[in-house]
């Protein structure tokens, strides 16, 4: 021992060269096991990241009933503006703007002027005309008259009718009378006014049936047919029962919807046109689920759905359509007949991943 300190003393790089040796065969040492340690530690704190814990709610469908939804106006059945067809001054006004008329009802009546007593003329020279024709049949049969002046006569007596006709009618005319059953919408005369043939003289709407018209997507038509049953909600809060009347065939090019209206029974046309009218059809029933819309998520192109666990064990989107809302919920269709919905991590999970289902009890309603 002595001498060996003694040789260490005199060459200490001797222990120097030692202490190296050990350090380096100990790093040696420890790559060739540690590798083998470290790479099973590292695959299996790996595989325990990737698989991940997630809630599931079984959940099954029930029928619910499909209900389309729509926003429009109310609108008159029919517009008619009614224009003078014989030219005249205004001197009776029989009817108020908002007043209820009866077809063929006198609503305005104009200045007759000579009429009647051109009426009174052409009837005489009709009878004068009768009785000169009777005259050259008679001369005709017994020879005394040719043919043609027996035509002539014949050809006054049209010419006097149809004058009698023409003046009848400008005396009918100077009655202006209601189309059909509506309410005086707009008056645009007064007592005095001179109205040509073609003026506008008063605005005539049918309100009964009262119409709803609105749009529907491409989507949406499928499901409608005319005569449907359709209820619509207005600003009174009531709901009145209608039926669909006319689908539009081909698409507004501009807004590439079709137009749908519904008409409602509207007797004496106590309700008015123009109001804001929600328009709910229900369609046929379809499985639905009934989910928290804290369940939603969205997928990379922005559809709306729910994350779904498979019987591989591994996440799926399932894009979905809203049935109705409640207070409980909403009502969803697109997840068929069973499935097993991720109410708790599915934002930490997407399609493809390997997760642990932990399956959770549905609340009691």
């Amino acid at each position: 021992m002595l001498n060996l300190r003694t040789a260490l003393e005199k060459k200490p790089y001797i222990l120097a060269i030692f202490i190296v040796l050990v350090i380096v065969l100990w790093m040696l040492s420890g790559m060739t096991e540690s590798p083998e340690v470290d790479d099973e530690n590292n695959h299996q704190v790996t595989n325990s990241d990737r698989i991940a814990k997630v809630q599931v709610v079984r959940l099954t469908a029930q029928n619910i009933n499909k209900n389309l939804t729509f926003y429009g106006k109310s609108e008159p059945d029919k517009t008619a503006n009614i224009s003078a067809r014989q030219a005249g001054q205004v001197t009776e006004i029989l009817v108020e703007e908002g007043q209820f008329v009866k077809q063929n009802e006198i609503i305005l009546r104009l200045d007759k002027s000579d009429l009647k007593a051109q009426i009174t003329s052409a009837k005489a020279l009709v009878a004068q005309y009768e009785t000169e024709y009777e005259g050259a049949l008679k001369l005709n049969q017994q020879g005394l008259q040719n043919k043609v002046q027996t035509m002539r006569a014949q050809a006054l007596l049209q010419q006097a009718k149809a004058a009698l006709a023409s003046l009848e009618l400008m005396y009918q005319r100077t009655d202006i009378r209601a189309a059909f059953d509506g309410v005086i919408n707009k008056r645009l005369v007064q007592i005095g006014d001179y109205v040509g043939i073609g003026d506008p003289i008063l605005q005539l709407v049918d309100l009964d049936p009262l119409i709803v018209r609105a749009d529907a997507t491409q989507k949406e038509i499928q499901g409608l047919q005319v005569g449907q049953a359709t209820f619509a909600h207005v600003l009174n809060d009531k709901t009145y029962p209608g039926k669909i009347r006319y689908i539009a065939s081909v698409a507004d090019e501009s807004t590439n919807t079709f137009r749908v209206e519904a008409a409602f029974a509207n007797p004496g046309m106590h309700y008015k046109a123009g109001f804001s009218t929600q328009l709910n059809i229900e369609l046929p029933a379809e499985p639905a689920m009934l989910l928290s819309p804290a369940f939603m998520a969205l997928d990379e192109q922005g559809n709306i759905g729910v994350k779904i666990v498979n019987d591989d064990t591994r996440v799926e989107f399932k894009s979905v359509n809203l049935a109705k809302t409640t207070e409980e919920g909403v009502w969803l269709w697109g997840l068929g007949e069973q499935a097993n919905v991720i109410t708790l991590g599915q934002g930490f999970v997407r399609a493809g991943d390997k997760v642990e289902p932990v399956f959770a009890e549905v609340a009691s309603k």
